[in-house]
């Protein structure tokens, strides 16, 4: 979608915090831009790519999963024992108002290169503890198919990787991305490629979007998705369950509901933990097939499944779960 065609979608008001968040430019694909009702500014997808005044806030944190603390190099994020993370590039399809990995906006576009693939591989060999790569971003679907396959098959080359993780939002804001080309590289994998879609609401499982997913599945490719739990735009059972349901029904099993992080900037968009557990409680009502786990990053720990059992106890600034074992992790009230 161009500059021209944007700015005379918006209010003057719209127009003038553009201009205030150069760093964090609006961007979306025509694609998606189609699918908004731009005369509602309620629309729920209009809501994930326009920005408010809200977002000149200093309210939360530039890196509020501290990835920067595991980053091997530019292109590796290594956090967990058994997984590790590519990034293919900073580049995506469109500029979601509450990444958590925001900060990448503000740099020059970039795409890993022959030597990160290198260094990448060499420090994967030395750490055959890791069975799983996601290869991630930016969105990756952003690279031509030659060099995304160029990636698959190095790493279909180390013994210890089992699985490959692809996570893109292509199917949502950009669904042509998924041509015959691609198809056929994820069909000749060496490794079992899981696919990972994000979708937010079910206004954006529309014609397109449902041939592209039907064209995968028919190549045998499993997709899960992502969800983020979003403040005034997903955060009410009815509407979750219409996309879970909506998911399940096209062969995507509905994987994570996340609780969004308070970035920087977008801390508006997360929902209070304790409403977010009710909502969790009452979508549990309906078939366990369509409900994704609830998770959520804590500080200093890292991504915790709230499971059976959990306890959630408000202190001050903070929420202390409590696991059935006892442990706690605190986490910051928000919404």
């Amino acid at each position: 979608m161009s500059e021209s065609e944007l700015l005379a979608r918006l209010s003057v008001s719209e127009q003038k915090l553009l201009k205030r968040l150069e760093h964090y430019p609006v961007l979306i694909s025509r694609y998606f831009s189609r699918q908004i009702d731009w005369r509602n500014p309620e629309d729920p997808l209009r809501k994930q790519v326009i920005p408010t005044r809200a977002e000149l806030s200093q309210k939360g944190f530039l890196d509020f999963c501290g990835e920067r603390k595991f980053m091997v190099n530019r292109f590796l994020i290594h956090r967990y024992p058994d997984r590790a993370v590519v990034l293919g590039t900073n580049q995506c399809f469109g500029h979601c108002r509450f990444c958590f990995r925001k900060r990448f906006w503000k740099e020059p576009s970039w795409v890993i290169d022959e030597d990160g693939i290198k260094v990448v591989c060499n420090y994967l060999r030395k750490k055959p503890e890791v069975q799983e790569l996601i290869i991630s971003g930016g969105d990756p679907l952003r690279m031509d198919n030659l060099w995304l396959e160029e990636i698959i098959g190095r790493a279909g080359l180390l013994k210890q990787i089992l699985w490959i993780r692809l996570a893109s939002r292509a199917l949502s804001f950009f669904p042509e991305r998924i041509d015959e080309g691609l198809i056929k590289i994820l069909k000749r994998a060496k490794k079992q490629i899981w696919f990972i879609s994000h979708f937010n609401h079910p206004q954006e499982l529309q014609k397109e979007t449902k041939s592209r997913i039907k064209r995968l599945r028919e190549a045998g490719i499993v997709i899960l998705n992502q969800t983020v739990l979003l403040k005034g735009i997903n955060d009410r059972v009815k509407i979750l369950i219409e996309l879970f349901s909506g998911l399940c029904e096209l062969g995507v099993k509905p994987y994570y509901l996340f609780q969004c992080d308070p970035v920087l900037g977008g801390a508006d968009f997360a929902v209070n933990l304790g409403k977010a557990v009710e909502i969790m409680k009452q979508c549990s009502r309906y078939s366990g097939l369509m409900i994704p786990r609830f998770a959520l990053e804590v500080p200093n720990y890292g991504k915790l499944w709230l499971g059976p059992g959990f306890q959630l106890r408000k202190s001050g600034k903070n929420y202390h779960l409590v696991s059935p074992a006892g442990k706690v992790y605190s986490y910051p009230v928000s919404g």
